[in-house]
């Protein structure tokens, strides 16, 4: 719906929702996604599949080192980046520049293989090290638009996950590795890759925390990013329990062709850049994985010292705790701004009056025992007045309930203008308002509600009535003598002010 419409200067009027639809039908026109379009893309989808597939198959039954598997392993980051570009021309998702930085990620792998064929080996891994948060930036981006940045529990939660994982990376994974970086190619830094497939981990942590659109195309990302941290992992640990080389090219192939097949399918339009609704509920399997999160630094201690005959990295996990800690102060700490956020809504909805924004009845009742307690114990006067819209009901019946909820409004304002601070205003139901009075006396409260009176808008008037606490009565006692007092104004004539004596 147009918003264009929604927001032109004649709002007042009804609007014709048909008439809206219309013209955002001939507005989007040119960029309507028909179902030939969709057949097309569902048609280039099952063929990048089937491709996929077929070469997955081949390079597993290729030599990695031979020709043919060096070409193919050097085309595979080329056909990602040519895949994800021709999703986009057929799909024309809204925005694209999001997929076009997950494209760029193949381009920079095809750049970091030529400087490696080049005898540039430290410098090669270097470069394939920025495609890790090049392709977290961009899939956060196409997944979870810029809500990424307005859950900050969900960041949080995701940050004590990613901890923990990151923790278990390093004891179990890179430690081992470092120990053994001279037989690695590329030396220590190749060591460091695992962060990377921790980084992709934590995208996926953080795509299945919030709420949000999960159709085909997500669920590829997801599988793909999952098949990613799986197929690197396995690459690593062979060489960590000298245990011979698994060739995973296929599976790792099959991963990069899922996230190009994402950008393929028709579904990618309608979650590209969608705003998903933030999960704040802690959930079990949230309350599960944070949990998890904040057992890792002890059980991989133990873990560690179990695998390395007693061997523990004692820094590491002194960092994860401190780092855990942190983390969980400060989800407490939001957590107990929520609780007080939502306690301050209860009690903004339990005192005030929607309508007027004054304080409501309950508010007056206790507002007016704890300044009756006041009075008492300083000794001071305090003066209780009721005021009354004269003939409201016919000014409703004539005007109808909007014009009588705009003189109640109207009527709140200009009346709350004109009291002092330490004056109460409330809506004491329907029509009717109360009003306190500290440190006055009747004469007081009489200038006061004169000014009242001359500020009722709309031409309308109001009878009051005024009573000052005697220094011994309950508030009931003191409300009634007011309400009396409102009473015999309102026989007399209305439009007049009524004062009960003191007694």
């Amino acid at each position: 719906m147009s918003q264009s419409l929604l927001h032109r200067a004649d709002r007042e009027q009804p609007v014709d929702v048909t008439a809206m639809r219309a013209t955002d039908r001939e507005a989007d026109a040119g960029d309507t996604f028909d179902a030939t379009r969709h057949t097309r893309a569902m048609h280039l989808w099952l063929l990048w599949l089937g491709g996929a597939v077929v070469f997955a198959v081949g390079q597993a039954f290729t030599d990695p080192k031979g020709p043919v598997g060096g070409l193919m392993s050097f085309s595979m980051p080329v056909l990602f980046t040519v895949g994800i570009l021709g999703g986009v021309l057929v799909n024309r998702p809204r925005p694209r520049w999001p997929w076009l930085m997950l494209a760029s990620a193949g381009l920079v792998t095809v750049i970091g293989y030529v400087v490696w064929t080049s005898g540039a080996t430290t410098l090669a891994f270097s470069i394939f090290m920025t495609v890790y948060p090049l392709e977290a930036i961009a899939l956060l981006l196409i997944v979870r638009g810029g809500s990424w940045r307005q859950d900050r529990a969900g960041l949080l939660d995701t940050a004590m996950i990613s901890v923990g994982l990151g923790l278990a990376c390093w004891m179990l994974v890179i430690t081992p590795l470092l120990q053994v970086s001279t037989d690695l190619p590329g030396g220590p830094l190749v060591a460091l890759f695992p962060l990377g497939d921790v980084l992709l981990l934590s995208v996926l942590v953080r795509f299945f925390i919030s709420r949000g659109l999960r159709n085909a195309a997500f669920w590829q990302i997801s599988v793909s990013l999952l098949f990613q941290a799986v197929t690197h992992m396995a690459s690593l640990l062979p060489t960590i329990f000298s245990a011979g080389a698994t060739d995973v090219r296929a599976l790792s192939s099959l991963s990069s062709f899922l996230i190009a097949a994402a950008a393929f399918h028709p579904s990618m339009r309608t979650f590209s850049g969608h705003e998903p609704r933030l999960a704040t509920e802690m959930s079990p399997r949230r309350v599960l994985l944070v949990n998890l999160a904040g057992m890792a630094a002890p059980g991989l201690l133990i873990a560690q010292g179990v695998l390395q005959h007693g061997k523990v990295g004692w820094l590491a996990a002194g960092v994860g705790c401190i780092l855990l800690f942190a983390l969980v102060t400060l989800r407490m700490i939001d957590l107990v701004g929520e609780v007080q956020d939502k306690a301050r809504q209860l009690d903004a909805v339990a005192h005030i009056d929607a309508l007027t924004a004054l304080p409501n009845r309950r508010a007056w009742d206790l507002e007016l025992d704890r300044r009756i307690a006041a009075a008492q114990r300083h000794g001071t006067p305090v003066v209780v007045a009721i005021l009354d819209l004269d003939h409201f009901k016919r000014f409703n019946d004539e005007h109808g309930h909007q014009g009588g909820d705009e003189l109640l409004t109207t009527a709140a304002a200009a009346w709350r203008a004109q009291l002092r601070p330490e004056d109460l205003l409330a809506r004491y139901g329907g029509e009717e308002f109360g009003a306190i009075f500290d440190h006055s006396r009747l004469a007081d409260a009489d200038r006061i509600i004169e000014r009242l009176q001359a500020v009722t808008p709309l031409g309308q008037t109001f009878s009051a009535g005024a009573a000052q606490w005697n220094g011994t009565e309950t508030a009931e006692m003191l409300l009634a003598r007011a309400d009396a007092a409102l009473y015999s104004a309102k026989r007399a004539g209305r439009d007049r002010v009524y004062v009960s004596p003191t007694r």
